[in-house]
């Protein structure tokens, strides 16, 4: 028998931007997911059981993505990073690749594209 608890997928956006939690709580509940927001200062706490999909935006965070990326990689769980970004921002997309971010989506399709690979994850 299986854990509910531990089996649980959670995609966590951590910013706060209304712009882009909307699509990401989107493309979470339609594939099945749960969903989670939470403030980039508070990272440190952040304690999930299970898969987790850390979606956060680069250029927002600037710096801060090493820090909270380095937290979340500690996690004993499935964890991947998911950063967003304009296409034309190469400094983000410079300081993600640095950080280690799994997957850089670019907004204009983080949601069609986030939707993809939670559902790839999913299988």
């Amino acid at each position: 028998m299986t854990d509910k608890q531990t089996d649980m997928k959670t995609v966590c956006y951590i910013g706060k931007d209304l712009f882009l939690s909307g699509p990401i709580r989107q493309a979470a509940v339609s594939e099945g997911w749960s969903f989670r927001q939470e403030e980039p200062a508070k990272t440190s706490n952040l304690g999930f059981d299970g898969p987790v999909v850390a979606v956060f935006d680069l250029s927002a965070l600037k710096e801060d993505v090493f820090p909270i990326a380095e937290a979340l990689r500690k996690r004993t769980g499935k964890t991947t990073l998911v950063g967003i970004c304009f296409h034309t921002d190469t400094e983000s997309l410079r300081r993600g690749q640095q950080a280690g971010v799994d997957k850089i989506l670019h907004r204009s399709r983080m949601g069609p594209d986030l939707k993809t690979l939670l559902h790839e994850h999913a299988s």
